[in-house]
C-alpha cells in the first residue's frame, strides 16, 4: 500500500479524512454546508419592510435555503427582497390570495445580493406566517457590486 497525503497548496494543511461505519471517507464540502447560519422570523399581522439579513460591512449574502408558510389571506402577499438603499431587486413577491403558502426551494445555484444589499421582508395583510433563511455571509472580496451584478445577470 501506497500512502498519499493530500495537502492544501496554500497553507500546507493535511486534508482530513473521516471515520464513518462505511470506514474512512475524504468529504468535499462546500462552504455554505460549513459556514451557514440561519434566521427566522414569525408574524400575526402587517410588517413594514424590515431587515431580514444584513451583510457585514462591503460583503454580501448569499442565500442556501428559504422556508416560507403563510396563510390563505386576500389581499395578502409577501416580499422578500435585497436593497442597499439605491437598488432594488426581489427574491420573492407571492400573493397569499388563492391558499397557503409553503415555498422551500434548496437552492443549487448561487442566489447571492450584492455589495452591501441587505435583504429586507415585508408582509402585507393580517394572516400567520414565518420565514426561514439560511445564508452565507460573504466577504466584499467575494462580493460584486450592483452594476457588475446586473451586468453578469441580465437584469
Amino acid at each position: 500500500m501506497i500512502g498519499i497525503i493530500l495537502r492544501d497548496a496554500v497553507d500546507k494543511v493535511a486534508a482530513k479524512f473521516f471515520e464513518t461505519s462505511f470506514g474512512r471517507i475524504l468529504a468535499v464540502i462546500p462552504p455554505q454546508k460549513i459556514h451557514s447560519r440561519w434566521h427566522s422570523v414569525s408574524w400575526t399581522a402587517a410588517v413594514a419592510e424590515t431587515a431580514l439579513v444584513s451583510p457585514d460591512g462591503d460583503g454580501s449574502i448569499e442565500i442556501c435555503d428559504i422556508l416560507i408558510t403563510a396563510e390563505k389571506k386576500a389581499g395578502g402577499s409577501i416580499k422578500l427582497h435585497f436593497d442597499d438603499g439605491t437598488n432594488e431587486k426581489d427574491v420573492v413577491n407571492t400573493t397569499v390570495a388563492d391558499g397557503t403558502v409553503n415555498i422551500a426551494p434548496s437552492f443549487q445555484g448561487k442566489v447571492q445580493g450584492w455589495r452591501s444589499a441587505i435583504l429586507y421582508y415585508t408582509i402585507v395583510g393580517t394572516y400567520k406566517g414565518s420565514i426561514l433563511i439560511t445564508f452565507v455571509k460573504r466577504n466584499k472580496a467575494d462580493s460584486l457590486s450592483y452594476k457588475v451584478m446586473k451586468q453578469e445577470n441580465g437584469w
